[in-house]
C-alpha cells in the first residue's frame, strides 16, 4: 500500500475557476491519474473515498466540482441555474487537458470515472475525446436524465421555463439544463467508443433503474458490466468494495506497462490459492522483505482454516517483523497476524493488523468462491 499526500489544485475554464485536491501516491516519477466526477447536487468530497483508495494502490487521482450543480460546499465558480450537461462537459475538458502538464501525471494514462451526471459527463467527454484517455469508468450514469428533467412535457426548446425543480426540489437548475440534454444522443456517444469501458450499476439504485445501464451495455463496443449487490444510488460500505474489486483490475489492466528487469525481480512473490494463481499487490514493507527472504529457498505452503465467515488462517511457521495497526480489511487483503501468522480475507474484519497484500484479479464473490467453501492451502514463493 502506496502513501500518498494531497495538494489543491484549481483549473481555469474560460471566466471560471474549477477547485479540485489531487490524491498523489509516494513515488518518484509520472504516473496514472484517474480523474473522477461527481454526481448532480454532490461535490468532489464524493470522490474522496475512490481517490483515497487508488492513492493508496499507486494511482494518482483528481476530485473536483463543476462549476455548478450542487446542493452546498461548491468551491468552484457558477451556479446551478448555469449548469448542463455542455458545462459540465467543458470543465472536464479544462481539466483533461490541464492534467496533462501536471508534473506528477503520465499523459498517456489518463481514466475518466464518473458517477451518475458526472457518468453522464464522462461519456460525453470520454467519447469526443478517445485518443486523450486510456480508459472509461461509469457508474450507475444518468442515462434517465431526459427522463428526469421531464423533456417530454415540453414540445419545443422555447416553452422551457427558466427555472426547473428536480427530484422534489431537491435542487434548482436553470433552463439550459434541459435545453442542452435535448441534441445529446447518449447512445450514439455510447456506441461511438472504442475503447474498454467498465461499467458498474447496483442493483437496489432507486434513482437510476438499472435497466438503463443493462440496455447500454447491449451497445457499448467493448464493455465489461458488473451488478453491485445491495449497491444504490452512490456505493458505501460493502458494495464500494465490491466496486473497488473491479475498479482496481481494470486500471491494471488498461494502465499496465513494461516492468524493468529489476522491479520483476523485486516482486517476484507468487500465491496461490490451491490450484489458482493469483495477482498480489504486495507491500513495501519489512514484513514482505522477511517473506521473500523466506521463500529464496524455494515456495512456501500454509494449511489455511476458515475462520469467522470472513477469512482463512495458516500459521507460517515462524515470526515476521510486524508493524500491527487497527485496520478495517476488505475481500482479498493479505495480512500478517500475531507475526506468524498469515490471514486471507473473502469477507471484512476491523482488528489490528500488518498489512502483507492485496489480491488485485479477484472479486469479492470470487474471493468467497476461492475460500468460502473449507480450508485450502496456499503457496507463495
Amino acid at each position: 500500500m502506496h502513501t500518498y499526500s494531497t495538494q489543491e489544485i484549481r483549473v481555469q475554464n474560460g471566466d471560471l475557476r474549477i477547485y479540485g485536491i489531487a490524491y498523489v501516491p509516494d513515488t518518484d516519477g509520472k504516473m496514472p491519474l484517474v480523474i473522477f466526477s461527481h454526481e448532480l447536487g454532490n461535490d468532489h468530497s464524493s470522490g474522496v473515498r475512490y481517490a483515497e483508495r487508488l492513492a493508496e494502490a499507486g494511482y494518482a487521482a483528481y476530485v473536483f466540482d463543476f462549476c455548478g450543480g450542487t446542493v452546498g460546499g461548491n468551491r468552484s465558480d457558477g451556479s446551478n441555474k448555469g449548469m448542463s450537461i455542455l458545462t459540465e462537459a467543458s470543465d472536464l475538458t479544462a481539466v483533461l487537458e490541464s492534467a496533462k502538464s501536471w508534473d506528477f501525471v503520465d499523459p498517456g494514462k489518463i481514466v475518466l470515472l464518473g458517477g451518475s451526471m458526472g457518468g453522464l459527463v464522462t461519456t460525453v467527454v470520454g467519447s469526443t475525446h478517445q485518443d486523450e484517455i486510456a480508459g472509461m469508468i461509469l457508474m450507475y450514469p444518468a442515462l434517465s436524465a431526459k427522463v428526469d428533467g421531464g423533456m417530454e412535457k415540453y414540445p419545443t426548446k422555447d416553452d422551457v421555463p427558466e427555472d426547473i425543480s428536480l427530484f422534489g426540489g431537491w435542487v434548482h437548475v436553470g433552463k439550459n439544463y434541459i435545453t442542452d440534454l435535448w441534441d445529446v444522443d447518449f447512445d450514439r456517444l455510447l456506441s461511438s467508443y472504442q475503447g474498454h469501458m467498465l461499467l458498474l450499476h447496483g442493483d437496489r439504485d432507486n434513482t437510476v433503474p438499472i435497466s438503463w445501464s443493462e440496455h447500454a451495455k447491449e451497445i457499448i463496443p467493448d464493455c465489461e458490466f458488473y451488478v453491485i449487490k445491495n449497491g444504490g444510488h452512490e456505493f458505501f460500505g460493502q458494495p464500494f468494495e465490491d466496486a473497488m474489486t473491479y475498479i482496481l483490475p481494470y486500471l491494471d489492466a488498461q494502465l499496465k506497462s513494461e516492468k524493468t528487469e529489476s522491479e520483476e525481480t523485486d516482486t517476484m512473490l507468487q500465491m496461490k490459492i490451491g490450484n489458482t494463481e493469483v495477482s498480489v499487490d504486495w507491500e513495501e514493507n519489512e514484513s514482505v522483505e522477511a517473506l521473500k527472504e523466506l521463500c529464496r529457498d524455494g515456495s512456501l505452503t500454509i494449511s489455511m482454516s476458515m475462520y469467522g465467515g470472513f477469512e482463512q488462517v495458516g500459521s507460517i511457521g515462524q515470526s515476521l517483523p510486524r508493524n500491527d495497526r487497527q485496520t478495517t480489511t476488505q475481500a482479498g487483503d493479505i495480512v500478517l497476524y500475531s507475526g506468524n501468522q498469515i490471514v486471507v480475507f473473502y469477507g471484512s474484519n476491523s482488528w489490528a493488523y500488518t498489512r502483507l497484500g492485496h489480491i488485485t484479479d479477484k472479486s469479492a464473490q470470487e474471493m468467497a468462491e476461492l475460500l468460502g467453501g473449507g480450508d485450502v492451502t496456499i503457496t507463495i514463493g
